[in-house]
């Protein structure tokens, strides 16, 4: 199998065109790729290709500003570059039939998806994609930091004598960077864990209209779907017992402490976003509850519980009280006359 590092570069859409054109395609779109570069590497991790083309951007056509100082990519180049469905034919030719992508960082595949998905482009060849992030961190300190691309190839004493933010340059730098690792290992452990870190168990989306599937029509419903709301354990298939009451956080976000007979205390971490038709979405994630948040949630519960005092019912006057006050307003009424 061969490993292609991949990078993009993509124009960002000024205000006034994002939300008009979102609404008019139905679907997400962040930015348009402009840029596709790529590094092949084979099964002993030698460089054996590159690849890099320039996209003519169908929707934002007009080169942003910040984009076109950081990128010394202008409108006439990406005037003369590829439309998207050429460059994506090209790109998956030039990929082969057997081959995994690596990139630095979650970003750049969910951005190629979104503009195949705006150009009804087939995204089914891009199935297989690690993080090289994560494999580093796991084969280095553990840790959960998104380190920059730059810190780790001066860590590795590699040099950077190519001009950032070209997607050719900097799919080349993420080969150099796989090179100092083991892949093979990684991606092995990768498959096992999923794909997923920080004790996370699942993390998906229901109810994304953007994407094609039924929205859901209230943040209430989204939070209270059982097919949302109430998973099994993944581990062991076992229904998760609670005792505690959803939290709502700050913004859309709700937490649940839940527990696994087999597999101990878990989080259940609810965010809501509206989709472009109004409808809404529920990002999902369970992992493993650590103490600190635990603290934190009952904190937050105890909270709730304080300022949540029964309302005091206003007092009807008494009947004596009534019937002595329309005395007086009775013979009021007779000095009147």
């Amino acid at each position: 199998m061969d490993y292609i590092s991949l990078d993009l570069e993509w124009n960002q859409a000024y205000p006034e065109q994002l939300e008009a054109v979102q609404k008019r395609l139905g679907t997400r779109l962040r930015g348009e790729v402009i840029q596709i570069g790529a590094v092949k590497l084979d099964a002993t991790m030698k460089i054996v290709g590159s690849y890099s083309v320039i996209v003519r951007p169908r929707f934002f056509r007009r080169i942003n500003r910040h984009v076109e100082k950081l990128t010394g990519i202008t409108q006439e180049m990406i005037d003369l570059g590829l439309p998207l469905p050429e460059a994506s034919e090209s790109f998956r030719r030039w990929c082969g039939e057997d081959y995994a992508f690596l990139t630095w960082g979650p970003d750049d595949i969910p951005m190629l998806e979104d503009n195949f998905r705006a150009q009804g482009v087939d995204g089914g060849w891009l199935h297989r994609v690690y993080d090289l992030q994560k494999i580093y961190n796991r084969q280095t300190d553990g840790s959960h930091k998104q380190r920059s691309l730059e810190f780790v190839m001066e860590q590795f004493g590699l040099p950077q004598n190519l001009p950032a933010h070209d997607a050719l340059n900097d799919a080349y730098f993420t080969a150099l960077v796989a090179q100092k690792l083991d892949v093979p290992k990684g991606v092995a452990e990768y498959d096992r864990t999923n794909d997923l870190s920080d004790g996370v168990l699942i993390s998906d989306v229901s109810g994304d209209a953007d994407v094609g599937q039924t929205g859901y029509r209230t943040a209430y419903e989204a939070v209270h779907d059982p097919a949302v709301a109430e998973p099994t354990c993944p581990l062991c298939q076992e229904a998760l017992e609670t005792s505690e009451r959803m939290v709502h956080m700050k913004g859309q976000k709700y937490l649940r402490m839940l527990n696994c007979p087999n597999h101990g205390k878990l989080l259940l971490d609810l965010r809501i976003a509206r989709n472009l038709n109004d409808t809404f979405r529920v990002r999902r994630t369970l992992r493993t509850l650590d103490e600190a948040t635990e603290q934190k949630i009952r904190a937050r519960l105890t909270e709730e519980a304080g300022s949540a005092r029964p309302r005091r019912r206003r007092r009807r006057p008494r009947t004596e009280f009534r019937e002595a006050v329309a005395a007086i307003e009775t013979d009021a009424g007779n000095e009147n006359e």
